[in-house]
């Protein structure tokens, strides 16, 4: 007598049994991968961008703070105050520790972070008599601020601004 239950009894195999080939099984998981590949790729770029779109807005906020605190020492004659354009191009530049480039051009860089920021004054407009060794007969200065740092491709990347402030002439 036979004791064992007909679910262990092997049957032969038949065409009309259901299931997956080997084949088939391969394919959806070679399928599956490469769609998993290519979501973890694009969450990847998701992110890069993000934190991208992050550096440049910092960058871009430190360049524009740069250029308004500049402005702010040019502006300040008006009010009576110590600062203003005859500050800006003379003790300004030694306050600030900016750097002779020649006659008609002062720069400075700084770091903050993963960020350099590079302040560069100079005559406006180049060519001209004008020049830092006689500060009174300057009436323009073109400031330029570029903020320069390198991503987390290791690729350089930098904002650049300018702005061209003048001595204001005021009528008593």
């Amino acid at each position: 007598m036979n004791t064992l239950s007909p679910n262990y009894i092997s049957e032969p195999v038949t065409q009309n049994q259901k299931g997956f080939t080997m084949i088939e099984v391969l394919v959806s998981s070679v399928i599956l991968t490469v769609g998993i590949f290519g979501l973890i790729k694009a969450a990847d770029s998701v992110i890069f961008f993000q934190k991208h779109s992050k550096q440049v807005t910092e960058a871009t906020l430190k360049t524009a703070n740069k250029i308004e605190e500049i402005k702010r020492f040019a502006a300040n004659e008006p009010t009576g105050g110590a600062y203003g354009f005859n500050y800006l191009v003379t003790d300004y530049l030694t306050d600030e520790g900016l750097t002779k480039v020649d006659d008609y051009t002062y720069s400075k860089s700084a770091t903050d972070g993963d960020y350099t920021t590079t302040s560069t004054l100079q005559v406006y407009p180049s060519g001209g008599d004008e020049t830092f060794d006689e500060p009174t007969s300057i009436h323009m200065i073109e400031v330029e601020v570029i903020t320069a740092w390198t991503d987390s491709r290791g690729q350089a990347r930098d904002v650049e601004m300018g702005a061209v402030l003048h001595r204001r002439q005021f009528i008593e």
